[in-house]
């Protein structure tokens, strides 16, 4: 099946983040398309999937829900239920997360070794969703040990994936050196019409569009960046910086937590959105003051009232936020 990426900039999946509440404000500031937070295979088939994670609105379309596991057969029937009930614009298989938990298991990043593997559970779901007309993508890396990247891309686009996602790291180096994006170009000219998503290390607009003219790709993804400065896709978007004063960023939080309740149980909601919050301080003088004064919160309501303190206990105007 076909999926078309025509010079996108995407909101990257991230564990712990990039729930329906934070798709929908990127969405807002001009993220062209946006990836579910990864859920397991094997979990879907037997307990059924997590509500919190496979929460979405219209809003956060195009969206691919993604999917990681070890066995074809189930991430093919696991990916089929996720798309004849939420009827996704993709499902997307997940073969890049490299944190210690996942490749214990043997799944997702830890499967880069097994290039013929990989293309089996490609070929797998996209037969499972033929009479659902859902395109199946993969997100990846340049290998596991070390760049195999070609014989990957090989049989995935034999297995007949509609869109790649290429992190350029292996999964060994996790987030440590320096993202390769002269592979994403490699990459674009193996996959021919095959639309390839760069992903890996973008800090700002500038850099995107540096990144479309070198590579080629289709589409760049954008993750840890996104969590210090949503307002990146804006900012890709009108060609200029975008400087946000301390209030704006705290208005962001009480937005999301707002969303977040809608899917989230109350209390799990301002647990959970500390840990980005930490992410939007970066760059703001006295920082450290005000993640003390955030993290110490130890319910809801505290939270919100520190959050809404913050201006008379360290007032940062936009004048000192760091480039």
């Amino acid at each position: 099946m076909s999926l078309s990426v025509k010079k996108e900039v995407i909101l990257a999946p991230m564990a712990g983040y990039t729930h329906s509440a934070f798709r929908r404000l990127c969405r807002r500031l001009g993220a062209d398309r946006t990836y579910s937070e990864l859920m397991n295979a094997t979990g879907i088939i037997y307990k059924g999937e997590e509500k919190e994670l496979a929460y979405f609105t219209d809003e956060e379309r195009p969206i691919h829900l993604q999917i990681y596991g070890r066995n074809p057969e189930e991430i093919a029937e696991a990916a089929r239920r996720m798309a004849e009930k939420y009827r996704p614009e993709a499902i997307d298989i997940n073969f890049g997360c490299s944190v210690k938990k996942v490749l214990k298991a043997k799944a997702a990043g830890y499967l880069l070794q097994f290039p013929e593997e990989m293309g089996r559970i490609v070929a797998a779901t996209v037969e499972a969703l033929k009479p659902l007309n859902t395109p199946v993508t993969a997100k990846i890396r340049l290998g596991f040990y070390e760049d195999t990247l070609e014989k990957i891309a090989e049989e995935l686009l034999k297995a007949g994936v509609s869109a790649i996602a290429l992190h350029p790291r292996t999964a060994k180096q996790g987030f440590s050196g320096k993202a390769n994006w002269e592979r994403v170009k490699d990459l674009k000219r193996i996959a021919g019409d095959v639309p390839v998503i760069g992903s890996g290390d973008i800090r700002s607009w500038k850099e995107i569009d540096q990144k479309f003219e070198e590579t080629g790709c289709d589409g760049v993804m954008v993750g840890r960046g996104a969590l210090a400065n949503p307002w990146i896709f804006k900012e890709y978007k009108e060609k200029r910086d975008i400087k946000t004063t301390l209030k704006e960023r705290i208005d962001f939080v009480l937005e999301e937590l707002q969303l977040m309740w809608e899917f989230f149980e109350k209390e799990r909601a301002c647990k959970v959105i500390k840990a980005q919050i930490v992410y939007l301080f970066k760059g703001i003088r006295g920082k450290s003051k005000l993640n003390d004064r955030v993290m110490r919160s130890k319910s809801c309501e505290e939270l919100i009232r520190n959050l809404e303190s913050l201006f008379s206990i360290c007032p940062v105007p936009t004048s000192l936020l760091r480039k």
